[in-house]
């Protein structure tokens, strides 16, 4: 209990509220009684009348009798006036002495009496004695006015009323002083929890509404910042896994490089020996002079895509974009593969839509076309066509190569725009490829917003390359 108390707020409040109440209104009831103006029935002259013939009857009794008369007139005083006085008897010394034995004192003496209310002295002796003793009556004290008596009989009911109202105002003092800081606790302890979902809506000016705005702008600002630091720790972590794919494709890559320029190297020095010892069948060396002299050929176009790549790979590198007229740039160059064609006895179908403008590089541009027509020339048997198509709609340009004869294995697909990748496993270098020019394109189109698919069709394999 003690510990539930300790823990609850509204609680101590209601208890702290019920006792100051109850504190506040007992007090209050004490200083009323304690203020109550004393109101009496009767006055201290009527007694003064009838204490007058006092006098008289004790000179005429004797003194062991007195005490009858003493009595008796203090009992008629009490009944005739309702207590209100008292009747005192004193020596001639000032000491008072009992009522009931005139012999035996009391402990009191006249001058304790001096600023009570009470009637004139009066002095008696008795007809046996010569002693002269006073006799006065006093206001009675001990005896409560009205106005006492009825604060005093109204206080069981007083005491219910003080004790409920008390309850019921600790109640809605300790509600309406802490429902509001229950709510704030709540909203801090949901911010604790990281939780900025909710709201405390104290609907207050005073200093606790203050508080829970200023809570409520606090949570919608962390909830803000915590989003936004959850967004840059997401790119951040992105941007990290990116580089640590770059990285891993650069490391790939180079590993890769290394190893398609040792081959050709290793080729052409084998071939040099052998040459220069008159080896076998080296002593022909018309025959593998030619064969050094193409894999020097194609060594030394690996080294020239490979600079391409290092320059497109740079950090910062933007192409210079200008408008051209991309109808023309494929025109040209397909007019410029007629003899290759010819050659390879392929027929070149276009379909190109005249005056189509795009932003790009021109020189990027003409090395994607260069190596999607040499792709297309190198990779289909005689007797087959090329199509090339170039339209515009609503939605995109798209421009694409489809030669006939061919055909892509489907697990192969996804890795043709892996650098060194041959779909031949055997990296047969009959058709002059390096495993890089379609490396180079989708990098090239990746530079200029494009997108480039490659997919097998009824007739062949189509190169859809969208602006």
């Amino acid at each position: 209990m003690i510990r539930k108390i300790k823990s609850r707020l509204s609680v101590k409040v209601f208890l702290l509220t019920l006792l100051l109440i109850t504190v506040c209104c007992f007090t209050t009831y004490s200083f009323i009684l304690q203020a109550a103006p004393k109101n009496y029935q009767y006055d201290i002259e009527d007694v003064d009348l009838e204490l007058s013939f006092l006098p008289d009857e004790f000179s005429r009794t004797e003194k062991e009798y007195a005490y009858m008369f003493l009595e008796a007139e203090s009992d008629w005083i009490g009944k005739q006036y309702e207590n209100e006085f008292e009747l005192h008897f004193f020596q001639s010394d000032g000491q008072e002495v009992s009522l009931h034995d005139i012999n035996q004192l009391v402990g009191g003496r006249i001058k304790d009496f001096e600023k009570v209310e009470k009637t004139r002295p009066y002095t008696a002796s008795f007809a046996d004695s010569d002693s002269i003793y006073t006799l006065l009556v006093t206001r009675n004290t001990a005896k409560h006015t009205q106005t006492e008596e009825a604060i005093q009989g109204t206080l069981p009911v007083l005491c219910l009323v003080v004790l409920s109202g008390s309850i019921i105002s600790a109640f809605f003092y300790s509600w309406y002083m802490t429902a509001p800081v229950k709510k704030v606790s709540k909203l801090s302890k949901q911010m604790a929890d990281m939780d900025f979902s909710g709201f405390c809506s104290a609907g207050r000016t005073d200093e606790i509404g203050v508080l829970s705005d200023s809570l409520n702008t606090l949570s919608r600002k962390l909830e803000v910042a915590l989003s936004e630091l959850q967004e840059a720790n997401q790119k951040l972590q992105a941007d990290i896994d990116m580089e640590r794919r770059i990285e891993k494709q650069r490391v790939e890559f180079f590993a890769a490089a290394s190893h398609e320029l040792k081959t050709p190297i290793t080729i052409i020095k084998g071939q040099l020996q052998g040459m220069l010892y008159q080896v076998g069948r080296y002593k022909d060396r018309e025959t593998y002079l030619a064969q050094s002299l193409e894999i020097t050929d194609t060594l030394g176009k690996m080294v020239q895509e490979l600079l391409t790549i290092s320059r497109l790979d740079t950090p910062g590198y933007a192409c210079k974009k200008s408008k051209l007229n991309l109808s023309n740039l494929i025109v040209d160059c397909v007019t410029a593969f007629e003899d290759l064609f010819m050659q390879k006895d392929l027929t070149a179908t276009q379909s190109i839509s005249p005056e189509i403008y795009i932003l790009g590089d021109i020189q990027l541009l003409q090395k994607v076309l260069d190596n999607l027509l040499g792709n297309a020339a190198a990779y289909s048997g005689a007797g087959n066509q090329v199509l090339i198509k170039l339209w515009k709609d609503t939605e995109a340009l798209t421009l694409t190569i489809e030669n006939t004869g061919a055909h892509i294995p489907d697990e192969a697909i996804s890795k043709l725009f892996e650098p060194f990748y041959r779909v031949d496993q055997s990296r047969n270098r009959q058709t002059g490829g390096t495993g890089l020019g379609l490396y180079i394109v989708k990098t090239i189109l990746d530079l200029h917003g494009a997108k480039i698919d490659i997919a097998n069709t009824i007739q062949g394999v189509i190169v859809s390359v969208q602006f």
